[in-house]
C-alpha cells in the first residue's frame, strides 16, 4: 500500500502549527512560542521535525527532563557559566534554544557521546549529521564555554531546507492538539461577531 501523501508547509505554517500544538498539549504560552521557533530550526536543518515533536507533546516526559522546558532555562542562564542537565529526553530539541540567536562566544554542547560546537567564525558543527539530532537517546547534556575557538567538527549544521514537509498522519495529530486552543462556537460568541458573516463568500 502506498504511503500517505506528505503535506508541504511554509516555515511560517510550521511555526504556527507547532506553537498551537504545543499550547494545546498544555505547555505555557512562552514555551509554546519557543517551540514554534524550535520547530522551524529543526525543519530547516534536520527535516523530519513533526514526528519528534509529537513524541514530546503526546507523551510528555517528566518536567525536569522535558527539552522544551529545559531549553528556556538553559538559554536564560547561559550568562552564569557552564550548565549540566542530568537527563533530557529528545535532547536535540535543546539546540534551537541555545543557538537562537547565535551565541556571541564559542560554545560546546555535549549530548551523551554527541558534541555540537558553535564557533563565532564557523557557526554550528557537530559530530553527527543534522537529521541524527532528532533521534538522540535520553542523555546528560553539558553546556560549556571553551576559552578559545575549538576546531570545527565534521558536520556543518547549516540550513538546508526552506519548507517543512509533514506526513499526513503527523499533520492530523498536530492539528488535533492545535484544535484544543480554539474556543467552541456558541450562540453568544456569534452574537458578539465571532466567525464569518451569515453570507460567507470567501
Amino acid at each position: 500500500m502506498a504511503a500517505p501523501p506528505d503535506i508541504d508547509l511554509s516555515l511560517n505554517e510550521v511555526e504556527s502549527l507547532a506553537l498551537k500544538a504545543a499550547r494545546g498539549s498544555g505547555l505555557p504560552w512562552g514555551v509554546a512560542e519557543d517551540t514554534g521557533r524550535a520547530a522551524v530550526w529543526m525543519a530547516r536543518h534536520a527535516g523530519g521535525w513533526a514526528g519528534a515533536l509529537l513524541r514530546l507533546l503526546e507523551t510528555p516526559p517528566p518536567r525536569g527532563e522535558h527539552p522544551l522546558l529545559l531549553a528556556g532555562f538553559l538559554a536564560d542562564t547561559l550568562g552564569a557559566g557552564p550548565r549540566t542537565v542530568e537527563r533530557a529526553v529528545e535532547p536535540g530539541w535543546l539546540l534551537p534554544g541555545l543557538l537562537l540567536p547565535p551565541p556571541t562566544r564559542p560554545l560546546s554542547i555535549r549530548i551523551g557521546a554527541t558534541e555540537i560546537r558553535f564557533g563565532t567564525q564557523t557557526g554550528p558543527t557537530a559530530t553527527c549529521p543534522a537529521d541524527s539530532l532528532l533521534v538522540l537517546p535520553p542523555s546528560t547534556v553539558a553546556v560549556l564555554f571553551p576559552d578559545l575557538e575549538l576546531p570545527a567538527l565534521p558536520h556543518v549544521l547549516a540550513p538546508r531546507l526552506r519548507r517543512g514537509c509533514v506526513a499526513l498522519d503527523d499533520w492530523r495529530r498536530l492539528d488535533a492538539l492545535a484544535q484544543r486552543t480554539y474556543v467552541p462556537a456558541s450562540d453568544a460568541s456569534r452574537r458578539r461577531g465571532a466567525g464569518g458573516a451569515r453570507l460567507d463568500d470567501d
